[in-house]
């Protein structure tokens, strides 16, 4: 039996050992899924044992260490390399390092059209938001802001561009047909819900509750929740460790829904 982990400092609320255990009772694989939540101060030490053991077959990594194990890390894919985060180990003859979040969010976009046009406004600039900026790019949308508290220089662009101040949130609200949160609160304050359209396709990342105080705001909106990047990105995952698609069916939506209504 091959063991499969997430690592994370707060990796007993993760939601991965639902999902993949659920695929491996489907598909009949022999293994188990577990969590390793460990502290900054001894992340070192456990990554390192965890590595050594002979039935390790693989590891999620979640915040705050999707950094710090590139260094354990014998392969990396480009766009781990690119990102600068690796989620995904593979641990065969060698330890291999992917990332699977980019592709993740954008599998959850609607099949719209134009959408590679449409005015997007990514709110926040930490890991998970240059997943997203990262893949917006390659697939070649033309208008994306980027709105952080603190000025952050943009990566993924040909020329040099910083994020914008939070305090024009309220003007790139009006025009934007695309809003994506990427941080872990409600960032729009009750003042400047009335600049958003209701034609507006909101997007938060975040999967606990599903309806988040963001997503809560704006009842008549068209929305992407959090799961379905967590989702995605998973099946992604899944790919690489056993060479095929497994299937997001209702039962496990259902059971997901469970946990986070």
């Amino acid at each position: 039996m091959k063991n499969y982990y997430v690592v994370g400092n707060k990796s007993s609320k993760s939601l991965s050992p639902i999902i993949f255990n659920h695929w491996f009772r489907k598909y009949k694989i022999d293994a188990r899924y577990g969590f390793i939540e460990v502290s900054q101060k001894k992340f070192d030490k456990k990554i390192i044992e965890t590595l050594a053991d002979k039935r390790l077959g693989g590891l999620n990594i979640t915040i705050p260490f999707k950094q710090r194990i590139m260094k354990y890390i014998e392969l990396c894919d480009e766009h781990s390399l690119n990102i600068n985060a690796v989620n995904c180990v593979h641990v065969n003859k060698k330890i291999k390092g992917f990332n699977t979040d980019w592709m993740g969010y954008y599998k959850t976009l609607p099949k719209i059209k134009n959408i590679k046009k449409k005015n997007i406004l990514i709110i926040g600039y930490g890991g998970a938001a240059l997943a997203i900026h990262y893949v917006l790019s390659l697939k070649g949308f033309k208008n994306i802001s980027i709105i952080n508290r603190t000025k952050k220089k943009l990566r993924f662009e040909k020329t040099t561009k910083y994020t914008i101040s939070i305090k024009k949130l309220n003007k790139l609200l009006t025009n934007s047909e695309i809003v994506i949160n990427t941080t872990p609160k409600n960032p729009i304050k009750k003042e400047s819900l009335k600049y958003l359209s209701k034609k507006t396709l909101l997007s938060d990342i975040v999967y606990f509750p599903k309806n988040t105080d963001f997503l809560k705001n704006f009842p008549d909106n068209k929305k992407i929740y959090g799961i379905s990047m967590l989702l995605e990105q998973a099946a992604s995952c899944f790919r690489i460790w056993f060479g095929f698609n497994p299937l997001i069916d209702k039962k496990l939506i259902q059971t997901l829904d469970k946990k986070i209504q």
